[in-house]
């Protein structure tokens, strides 16, 4: 089993044990086919509810009942197992995969993707290079050529003037 951070529980919920889950996910929503979430340590919670409160999912998981309970899990990271979530859509990866790779443009290597953070429109990634300041780069089509989780690589064309410091 191979687990995939799907957020962290930042509170509690009324009395019955429910926690408040900000998501770490494009799609809270994918959260709802999860019959099984787990702690760092592996010890697994059956997912008895989910619904949705402004910006945050209110979990009901097996075992907590309380809010005393539910209190004790504030800070913990929940995970699903990365065979639960089924099949990504072409041109999707998870952020654990692509951190890591070595960005090239060119058959010029860039750096190395270390970050991954959304603006709302798209995602960027975030290319560590050996003195120079890190190189923000748009997940957009336009710019992502290739990516090959094999070979760990990241073909892209960067846009005119992206990277000055070249």
């Amino acid at each position: 089993m191979q687990l995939i951070e799907v957020g962290e529980i930042v509170n509690t919920h009324a009395l019955k044990g429910e926690v408040k889950l900000n998501p770490w996910t494009d799609a809270p929503e994918v959260l709802e086919q999860f019959d099984t979430l787990y702690t760092k340590e592996g010890k697994a919670f059956s997912v008895e509810g989910v619904r949705y409160h402004k910006a945050s999912v209110l979990l009901k998981l097996s075992g907590v009942n309380t809010v005393e309970a539910a209190e004790a899990m504030r800070g913990m990271v929940l995970y699903a197992d990365r065979a639960d979530f089924g099949e990504l859509p072409e041109q999707t990866w998870f952020v654990t995969d692509l951190i890591g790779l070595t960005v090239i443009e060119k058959e010029q290597k860039l750096g190395v993707l270390t970050d991954v953070f959304s603006t709302g429109s798209n995602d960027v990634y975030v290319v560590k290079r050996e003195g120079k300041r890190d190189l923000l780069i748009p997940a957009l089509k336009s710019v992502i050529d290739e990516v090959n989780l094999v070979e760990k690589v990241m073909m892209v064309t960067l846009p005119e003037g992206l990277d000055d410091e070249v």
